[in-house]
């Protein structure tokens, strides 16, 4: 049986709404089917309060690190040669437990879920015998892309970008094995970084379990009803909306009769703002089936972020015609389904008032 130390930057679990945490507890599943599992958790108070799956699952080699705000300052301060985003995992007491855990035991593989968890990698690497060990790096997103984006409007961060370029090149270039969720990805990482192509392993990730249990009749669709649907506490999605609620406004010019729904855990207080009549916020929905069922048409208005969108997959595979713009499609093979891409929202008014057929 195969030995397996497995280090999360996030909690991973099913009972989070966000996307990547329960990606991250498919492959820690997926490690327990075959081996024995060490997993050490470095990740943010609530996400670990959340997992109970997690805590259920794992608890006798569970090994949980909670993070605060002034725990990920602090790191950073302490380690500024490391970029912000991968610094605010490291914790002393995270390197104590790896040094005991890696006495004690010889692993065959160490897995790294998210880059940022990777941010001991070159520690571990010091401790182990590499030809015995294989090392994995589980990449949701590249972050060198994400912050890239994010530097358009940030001079600041334009300049972090330039660290975590370099910072993610030697993670990459060091493990044995790179995780992937799309074809796109792959591509990145072999063009941006010449990672060799034979070293990316694409795994496409599961949907929700609901996707699979809608039925869309035309009886139950909601004429002139639009879906956005994730966790708005992203800042990607919320910037997301409130972009597209200017021209949501535009079409409601054209026809009154046009509604949007908010589907989604922990709307901010900008979304909240935005409930009227014509603007539905739900916040958390246990089931969403019935607005993936109702909705005539799936927006993604996404102008930041990296990696697969979970979101247009899932809503193109309930059924939904989606319109979205260049990033909201990135990662998505749309083969069959009625994706609409375009990044002018101005023409986004029109295609709407003419429904994807």
């Amino acid at each position: 049986m195969s030995r397996i130390l497995f280090l999360s930057a996030h909690a991973p679990t099913n009972e989070y709404p966000q996307a990547g945490q329960k990606i991250a507890f498919r492959n820690l599943e997926e490690y327990a089917s075959y081996g024995t599992v060490d997993v050490v958790v470095i990740a943010n108070k609530a996400e670990v309060i959340a997992a109970k799956d997690l805590k259920e699952k794992f608890s006798d080699r569970l090994f949980l690190y909670p993070l605060s705000q002034l725990n990920k300052i602090t790191a950073s301060l302490t380690h500024i040669h490391i970029p912000f985003k991968f610094s605010t995992r490291w914790q002393t007491a995270v390197i104590n437990k790896l040094q005991e855990l890696l006495k004690q035991n010889t692993y065959d593989i160490i897995h790294f879920e998210y880059s940022h968890a990777a941010v001991y990698l070159e520690f571990i690497k010091q401790q182990i015998n590499s030809k015995q060990t294989k090392t994995v790096i589980s990449i949701h997103d590249v972050v060198s892309q994400s912050f890239l984006r994010k530097a358009e409007t940030n001079f600041i961060l334009g300049i972090e970008v330039a660290r975590i370029f370099q910072y993610e090149k030697t993670l990459y270039s060091t493990a044995n094995e790179l995780w992937v969720l799309s074809k796109k990805d792959r591509d990145l990482l072999t063009s941006l970084f010449s990672i060799p192509e034979q070293r990316i392993i694409v795994k496409p990730p599961q949907l929700s379990n609901f996707i699979y249990q809608v039925k869309r009749h035309p009886e139950k669709i909601e004429k002139k009803s639009l879906l956005f649907w994730g966790a708005m506490s992203r800042p990607e999605n919320e910037q997301a909306i409130l972009t597209f609620v200017d021209y949501f406004y535009k079409l409601r010019q054209k026809d009154p009769e046009f509604k949007l729904y908010i589907v989604g855990s922990s709307p901010t207080k900008k979304l909240l703002a935005l409930k009227s009549d014509n603007i539905i916020v739900t916040g958390f929905v246990e089931d969403p089936t019935a607005f993936f069922e109702k909705a005539e048409i799936g927006v993604v208005p996404l102008l930041k972020g990296a990696g697969i969108k979970l979101k247009t997959l899932e809503m193109l595979e309930a059924g939904l015609p989606v319109i979205t713009t260049t990033i909201g499609a990135e990662g998505v093979d749309f083969t069959g389904k009625k994706l609409l891409v375009n990044d002018n929202f101005d023409e986004w008014v029109n295609l709407i008032s003419c429904p994807l057929n």
